[in-house]
């Protein structure tokens, strides 16, 4: 699945987002609303196009203003997923 497709299978998520907007999201939108609101295959599926090392980069461009955007438990998941398999 190429990242366009995968975009376009959860656009629904994107629920704020004006739909002509959706394709052109940036990485650190798509993690975002794929670990809040996304399923456990969303997720897997989300590192299998994007590979660990761009979650790594995204995970530690993440501010303190942003860490607000996460659930606690998936920012903590994701943390832990980029420190076994991204160091």
């Amino acid at each position: 699945m190429t990242r366009e497709e995968f975009i376009t299978k959860n656009a629904h998520l994107f629920w704020y987002i004006k739909k002509d907007a959706i394709p052109n999201i940036g990485n650190e939108v798509l993690v975002e609303f794929i670990f809040n609101y996304g399923t456990w295959q969303d997720v897997k599926d989300l590192i299998k196009i994007i590979g660990y090392q761009e979650l790594k980069r995204v995970y530690d461009e993440i501010t303190d203003r942003k860490i607000g955007n996460y659930i606690p438990e998936m920012l903590d998941l994701m943390g832990r997923i980029t420190h076994k398999y991204a160091s």
